[in-house]
């Protein structure tokens, strides 16, 4: 195939054991939307401006998606752009959600993950740096 049929990514489905708890920390600390009701704590839809989506699905127990790379590393699933970098990083670090350091990656932005109560790990990320132009 020499085109691609694929667009882009409209939703991540993430592990929840209580989406309704979880759907709150996503709203409260990242600012993302409530798009529907949450019924019967089954799952919990949140949107993002851009019109991408995080679902949250219920699970019998508390799980993440982390995983661990061929080095041991462990490496999250989810990578947010995030304005107000600096602003942001100080805002969910004073609410008391567990962070890890601020990471400069050079040509790559910077980064720092969160965690949310299930102990998802996300990357939130400064974006592309500027590149000045000679």
């Amino acid at each position: 195939m020499t085109k691609s049929i694929a667009k882009g990514i409209d939703c991540v489905y993430l592990p929840a054991s209580d989406p309704r708890v979880s759907a709150e920390w996503y709203v409260k600390h990242l600012g993302l939307t409530l798009l529907r009701p949450i019924t019967n704590n089954a799952q919990a839809q949140l949107g993002f401006p851009s019109g991408s989506a995080i679902f949250l699905m219920q699970t019998k127990e508390s799980q993440n998606a982390n995983y661990h790379d061929i080095f041991g590393n462990e490496q999250c699933l989810l990578t947010i752009e995030i304005e107000n970098f600096d602003e942001a990083f100080d805002a969910i670090r004073s609410a008391g959600v567990k962070t890890d350091p601020i990471e400069d990656n050079g040509g790559c932005g910077r980064n720092f993950y969160v965690y949310d109560p299930d102990g998802n790990k996300i990357d939130l990320w400064s974006g592309w740096p500027n590149q000045e132009q000679s």
